[in-house]
């Protein structure tokens, strides 16, 4: 009887396991226009971010459906008439009934030795987006959490992926380029970079460069406390967004994260230069495994 007992125990973990190690519905939907390449490098970014990053299954919740459509293509007119309307542009997209990723590709990027990476990036961006919103219970919008923090997070990871797995430095060129970005109006004014709309001028924070130096500054303010720059990033990627589900107000979820105020943080980032850039990129050893481990 005791051993027909232990089976069934270990049956019982068993089970939990295999629930707990089953990964979230991603379904596919990739235009015949791109090329087979650019399909077999998205499946293996796809195949990474789902082991490092698993998406929790509360987010069919929010999607209303069991899974989620991934819809991929190089810039065309209306890529997928048959399915939705007007489709342009690489997002976490929505309709008011459910949600769907979708990755518009230019061809000119496909072609250019530099942006081609970013045609792979931006894939880790987005499915950043999906991770934070099950780990925020969907308190992702303007009015529940900063932008520059939401975004900013997205560039800095898609970053760490595309200089881990293909040795470009893309981060550190587009904040380096002047035009992207004001150091002074994320220095001076960060709270205009606390929404979409109070931030989105040319040259304010094109590609999200602006919010990912406010990513980064707040990891090395992170970092002057004696912790390590893999937790740091642990804090900024994924401890903020689990307290941010707790919290009605996203201050209560960063200071109960950081220790410290935004309006702190805000104070200590008025002290950074562009020449603090070196200072603050992460270790080009840094890889996303280290973080999420």
């Amino acid at each position: 009887m005791r051993k027909v007992f232990i089976i069934f125990i270990a049956l019982l973990i068993s089970l939990n396991t295999a629930v707990a190690n089953e990964k979230f519905e991603f379904r596919y939907n990739i235009h015949e226009n791109l090329p087979k390449k650019w399909v077999t490098e998205f499946k293996n970014i796809m195949d990474v971010l789902q082991e490092v990053l698993p998406i929790q299954n509360n987010m069919n919740d929010y999607l209303k459906s069991p899974g989620m459509d991934i819809y991929a293509w190089k810039s065309t007119k209306n890529p997928f008439p048959e399915v939705k309307n007007n489709m342009k542009g690489s997002c976490i997209c929505g309709d008011g009934s459910t949600r769907w990723m979708q990755l518009d590709i230019y061809p000119q990027d496909l072609s250019s030795s530099r942006n081609r990476i970013r045609t792979y990036s931006v894939i880790a961006h987005e499915y950043f987006h999906v991770y934070q919103i099950s780990l925020s219970e969907n308190k992702l919008s303007d009015k529940d959490t900063l932008k520059w923090l939401t975004e900013g997070g997205a560039k800095v990871l898609e970053e760490i992926y595309a200089r881990q797995h293909y040795k470009k430095d893309l981060l550190k060129i587009d904040i380096q380029e002047r035009q992207r970005w004001s150091i002074k109006r994320v220095t001076k004014e960060p709270h205009l970079y606390e929404k979409h709309k109070t931030s989105n001028k040319r040259g304010m924070d094109d590609n999200y460069t602006g919010s990912a130096f406010m990513v980064l500054v707040l990891v090395n303010e992170l970092k002057k406390n004696n912790i390590s720059e893999q937790q740091a990033f642990q804090l900024v990627f994924k401890d903020f967004w689990i307290e941010r589900s707790k919290h009605r107000k996203w201050e209560k979820a960063f200071e109960q994260t950081f220790k410290m105020s935004a309006g702190e943080f805000y104070e200590s980032l008025s002290k950074y230069k562009r020449k603090d850039l070196k200072k603050i990129l992460p270790s080009k050893t840094l890889k996303i495994q280290d973080i999420f481990s």
